[in-house]
């Protein structure tokens, strides 16, 4: 049957200069989640990621304690420009840029909505549209009958794909894309001719009380 086990990738440096790098409990999480695959005898007959520095780096911390084949690399996997969106949304309507957590629970529905409504998004890289497209294409691309693939990508590509999975309307991807935290695990698996949701956020390798403070969202 195969599977796709989609993986957001570990925590990044939200607030400095580079966002686009693992912090250092990033790379833990990462290396984590490689040992609980291999404790519990995962096995991924391919391996893809995005383009992005944070991606790569949490391939490695995986691999490092996880045998994996060599990850491909593509680009339709990567994150969209969410701070440009943003900042787009706070000219037209005057609210602050949220600093936080707590201010992207308020505003970004909102901002997904006017994304992909076209009300803004002139600035930004691409349109929702395209952004959704690519993402289709790269999970058409990335499942493959009859074997496990690792897929190591970002919270929005995880979102939409699972939008078009179950069939959500914009709000509801928003909610969904919100609840995703770092280095968690996603299932699809193909049955009935199509891709179902098997698994959506789990992160057992976070469980041991320990580990608690490690389920991170940004």
């Amino acid at each position: 049957m195969g599977a796709l086990i989609l993986v957001r990738h570990g925590q990044a440096s939200f607030g400095t200069e580079n966002y686009d790098r693992l912090s250092p409990l990033g790379h833990q999480q990462a290396e984590w989640l490689g040992e609980y695959f291999a404790a519990h005898g995962l096995r991924f007959e391919r391996a893809i990621r995005g383009a992005l520095r944070r991606h790569r780096e949490t391939a490695e911390g995986i691999a490092r304690v996880l045998r994996l084949p060599e990850f491909a690399i593509d680009p339709r996997l990567d994150e969209f420009q969410s701070r440009a969106l943003v900042e787009e949304y706070a000219l037209a309507t005057g609210a602050a840029p949220p600093s936080g957590r707590e201010g992207f629970l308020q505003h970004f529905p909102e901002v997904l909505a006017r994304w992909e409504a076209g009300v803004i998004g002139s600035e930004a890289p691409e349109r929702y549209q395209s952004f959704q497209a690519r993402v289709d294409a790269a999970i058409a691309d990335a499942y493959q009958p009859g074997h496990n693939t690792l897929v190591v990508t970002s919270g929005g590509v995880i979102g939409v794909t699972l939008r078009r999975v179950l069939g959500l309307d914009i709000t509801a991807t928003a909610e969904l894309m919100l609840a995703i935290h770092n280095a968690s695990v996603h299932r699809l698996d193909w049955e009935g001719g199509k891709l179902r949701l098997t698994l959506f956020n789990a992160s057992p390798h976070l469980d041991p009380v320990e580990r608690i403070h490690a389920r991170t969202f940004i």
